[in-house]
């Protein structure tokens, strides 16, 4: 089975999971009153107390549910930092010395910049000798990696790829979320069971009284309670067997995409076998670890509650011809070729960029030949560049030299706003780095921005608001807005202001494609306009995109160009944000069909594309142009 099968798997027998687990929970609710409708028959009790305690409960049973999901997303809304911290990690220093972390920091930028995701908290597990590795947090505003001591002493550069890569697929995949909003439901069964308990509690208490009809009510309440009690714990028993098994399924679907972003399974199946091999094992030591034990690389728990599937099965997938009777665990795998076993679970026996294909699908999962990429890119920048980006405030002075203009007079415009406005310090480093930057190329520009995301996060409130101020004066100094500038604005919004300037939630989500067709019509109008010259080839894009909407082609029709600019795009991407996961990569993949439809992408297309995938929160990998 090739990993493209095993992913459809997985995520077909998620589905399939996360549907039972929400029946689940409705079959819970309609137990209480018709269980308490049976207790009251069976004892033949007083029927209109039992009836009316039973339409009680058809309200205060959903309503219990939800405050308890409530209280536990609360619980669990601590970003991907503070749970890396929470499990005795520490921020891995950007300028580190030692060559393992160095190591460590390169792949997790790879992985970065190969994703289109920004730059992740990044922590090491100092303490724990086990090889074993973690991605926590809601969204790519706030997660963190965190790998333990022994991944970065026991395993190989491919194997510690392989491990980052699995971490990546869970955020890319949108497990974080899901295995919040699982958790959360979970929350409420558990407050349905302290409510059965509180009643039971009641009856018992108040059924010493020598008023018999005082000792009939509490004999209610007793029996109430029961049910209740008895429905709360049935309910978390298959709660929390269907939530291991969606958590086992996300494992393989995890496993399985670190194939396809590095097209070698020897890593990821290495790091497996070391771990099996290997007397640490996977073992976490710290007591705060188990909570959080869903999250992490692997576990040696097997029973209905595992989160993990068996290692030697994991291990079998990779590579059907694994025996673990001879195999050489301590040793890890480290083949100087691939093995047919290997090759039958790729399904290709070797990275390759077709030469017809001349973008890659961004709203995809990044490919091989992207990582490559990635590492070439990180390769190609500067190391004054490199190690200034990874501190605040070469990070601000490294956006500042992206955003100068060539022409002299806005140039000499922009540098007077920063003198009025940024620190002294900010000014020298700019003035340093700023000749690097501009020999770099185009498409190095928005995924090193991206990577200055990290460090920029770590300002001071006040230096945060200087910044902002500065980016705005730079941008705004010619009295337009290019494409780079408002996609490079649009990325530091996005992953900035949940920071800084933090705001309610949404509260709704748009689960239905057609009153938000006029602004994804407007978005590929865009598109089409910026990609091609000529009308019919902008006829020919738009209806390609729109095509994927399974719209005919009279339902909406290319827009004029005067109804496409920046303000109008701006305020249809802020509508678009609140459509559903689904939807979102529905309109992800018209933008990608409308850019691609001549098989060519220009630089402005690759800007927009990336301020609608970040809008939309679907990271864009890089996109490669062949020659």
């Amino acid at each position: 089975m090739n990993f493209f099968e095993r992913q459809e798997r997985a995520r077909r027998s998620t589905g399939r999971l996360v549907l039972l687990y929400v029946m689940a929970v409705l079959g819970i609710i309609i137990a209480v009153p018709v269980l308490i409708i049976t207790v009251g028959v069976l004892i033949d009790g007083d029927k209109e107390f039992f009836v009316g305690c039973a339409g009680i409960s058809v309200l205060v049973t959903p309503l219990v549910v939800l405050i308890g999901v409530g209280v536990g997303k609360v619980s669990l809304s601590s970003g991907g930092s503070a749970v890396a911290e929470m499990c005795g990690g520490r921020p891995v220093e950007p300028g580190t010395r030692d060559p393992a972390e160095r190591r460590y920091l390169n792949v997790v930028e790879e992985m970065s910049i190969a994703s289109g995701v920004p730059l992740p908290a990044i922590f090491l597990l100092d303490e724990e000798t086990g090889i074993n590795a973690f991605a926590a947090g809601h969204n790519t505003n706030d997660y963190a990696v965190a790998v333990s001591r022994g991944c970065l002493e026991q395993l190989s550069r491919d194997e510690l790829q392989g491990v980052v890569a699995h971490e990546f697929s869970h955020i890319l995949n949108g497990d974080m979320r899901r295995n919040i909003g699982l958790t959360g439901w979970l929350y409420g069964i558990m407050g349905l069971a302290l409510l059965g308990r509180v009643l039971l509690e009641i009856g018992a208490n108040s059924g010493r009284s020598r008023n018999k009809d005082s000792n009939q009510a509490a004999a209610a309440f007793f029996l109430i309670g029961i049910c209740i009690l008895l429905v709360g714990w049935i309910g978390q028993f298959f709660a929390r067997v269907i939530q291991a098994a969606i958590s086992r399924q996300r494992e393989y679907l995890a496993d399985a995409s670190a194939v396809q972003f590095t097209r070698n399974p020897h890593g990821i199946g290495g790091a497996l076998k070391k771990i099996a091999g290997y007397s640490g094992g996977s073992a976490i030591a710290h007591p705060r670890a188990s909570a959080f034990s869903h999250m992490f690389f692997a576990s040696s728990f097997s029973s209905l509650f595992a989160t993990h599937p068996s290692l030697e099965e994991r291990i079998r997938l990779l590579d059907p011809q694994f025996n673990p009777e001879i195999a050489e665990l301590t040793q890890g795998s480290k083949p100087s070729s691939r093995s047919a076993a290997a090759a039958s679970f790729a399904g290709e026996s070797a990275p390759s960029v077709e030469k017809t294909r001349r973008i890659s699908n961004p709203s995809r999962a990044p490919k091989p030949e992207q990582v490559q990429h990635a590492s070439r890119l990180l390769a190609a920048i500067p190391a004054a560049i490199a190690t200034a980006v990874q501190e605040p405030l070469g990070a601000s002075a490294t956006v500042y030299a992206l955003l100068l203009g060539t022409d002299p007079a806005v140039r000499e415009k922009q540098l007077t706003s920063l003198r009025n406005a940024a620190p002294t310090a900010a000014l020298r480093e700019l003035n340093r780095l700023q000749p690097h930057i501009a020999m770099l190329p185009m498409n190095a520009k928005l995924p090193l921005a991206s990577l200055a995301t990290a460090a920029l996060r770590r300002l001071s409130p006040a230096q945060y608001t200087d910044f902002r101020y500065c980016v705005d004066a730079l941008i705004e100094a010619d009295s337009a807005i290019d494409l780079f500038e408002y996609a490079l604005r649009k990325s530091l919004c996005r992953h900035l202001e949940p920071q800084f300037e933090p705001r309610p939630p949404r509260l709704q989500v748009q689960n239905r494609i057609g009153p938000l067709l006029p602004d994804c019509a407007l978005l590929l109008s865009c598109l089409a306009h910026l990609g091609h010259n000529e009308r019919p080839a902008q006829v020919a894009a738009f209806r390609a995109g729109i095509g994927v909407f399974g719209l005919e082609d009279d339902v909406f029709t290319l827009l004029p160009l005067s109804q496409c600019n920046l303000p109008q795009v701006d305020a249809a991407l802020d509508r678009l944000a609140a459509a559903s996961e689904a939807i979102k990569r529905t309109i992800l993949d018209a933008c990608a069909t409308t850019v691609s439809a001549d098989g060519e992408i220009k630089e402005r297309e690759i800007e927009l594309l990336r301020a609608i995938g970040d809008t939309l929160d679907c990271p864009i990998p890089p996109f490669i142009q062949m020659d």
